[in-house]
């Protein structure tokens, strides 16, 4: 793609991305601008590919409950018990309503009704609240349907909960362990880890085998990873919370031996990005049958 050509994408995104009943169009745009590679949403192949193919003919609002970093709490109780769910502090619907004195020490927040909305508290004595509760106002007004145009998370209800900080000892920082499952079968773990004060990603197969890359990613975690000694506890959580769902994404956390649940994400990285192992995105893909359009 020359500069030409990504200008001009990059101003038709930003035409198509507040347009009425452009989702498809705006996809493909954005999809051709990150990935210098057309859409094929007739016979899609590769993961990113399907993923783009669920969002727009699958996976809908009806899926809320599942993604909403509240309301499934109650999925998550119902299907695999309380014990595996971080302890709630509080729920809020207005950023005033939160009780910062009330908190305890650490604690992280989140905004229920997207990715990435997060402040994460450390040490309370540290922390600037007036900026912090500009940050929390600011995910509240956003829709993190305008961001990928996922339908999935167009009608959820913004809110923001404080939950317990999670620490992660004799280690930089906590492992997220992505299980991402096809049919219900967890097939591959992306995780995601500190190294050298910078947060990079690596990939194992259901085996705990590291995929290798074919060339140099700065992103790319070079160490090597230890299996958690309660792996094939996790494998069973994945198994069970994704076996209604074509594809799905399923966050888990093991700390001292407990495992501790993160949230359920269908549409991997937006579906923008491509795994870290150009071959995988076509076996990956391979495992998802998609259905009729609805």
């Amino acid at each position: 793609m020359n500069f030409f050509e990504r200008k001009y994408y990059q101003l038709l995104v930003k035409y198509l991305k507040n347009k009425p009943n452009a989702d498809e169009a705006y996809i493909k745009a954005n999809y051709y601008l990150k990935n210098n590679r057309r859409l094929n949403l007739d016979n899609p192949v590769d993961l990113s590919e399907k993923i783009q193919w669920l969002k727009l003919y699958q996976y809908d609002e009806s899926y809320k409950k599942y993604i909403d970093k509240y309301e499934v709490r109650k999925h998550i109780k119902e299907t695999i018990g309380e014990a595996y769910l971080n302890e709630l502090l509080g729920v809020y619907e207005d950023v005033e309503e939160i009780d910062i004195d009330a908190l305890p020490n650490k604690f992280v927040l989140k905004g229920t009704h997207g990715s990435g909305y997060n402040i994460i508290v450390e040490d309370k004595a540290t922390l600037d609240w007036p900026k912090a509760k500009a940050q929390l106002k600011k995910f509240l007004s956003q829709n993190y349907y305008d961001k990928y145009k996922e339908i999935i998370y167009r009608g959820i209800k913004p809110r923001i909960i404080a939950e317990k900080f999670l620490d992660q000892l004799n280690d930089d920082a906590i492992l997220d362990y992505k299980f991402l499952c096809f049919h219900g079968e967890p097939k591959f773990i992306h995780v995601k880890a500190l190294e050298d004060g910078i947060r990079k990603e690596v990939d194992y197969d259901i085996n705990w085998n590291k995929l290798e890359i074919p060339e140099e990613r700065s992103n790319y975690l070079k160490r090597s990873l230890d299996k958690p000694d309660n792996f094939e506890d996790m494998i069973e959580i994945a198994k069970v919370l994704s076996k209604d769902f074509i594809f799905v994404r399923v966050d888990l956390y093991s700390i001292e031996g407990q495992i501790y649940f993160g949230e359920l994400t269908f549409l991997h990285k937006g579906g923008m990005k491509r795994v870290i192992s150009e071959p995988h995105n076509k076996i990956m893909g391979d495992l998802i049958k998609l259905p009729n359009k609805k």
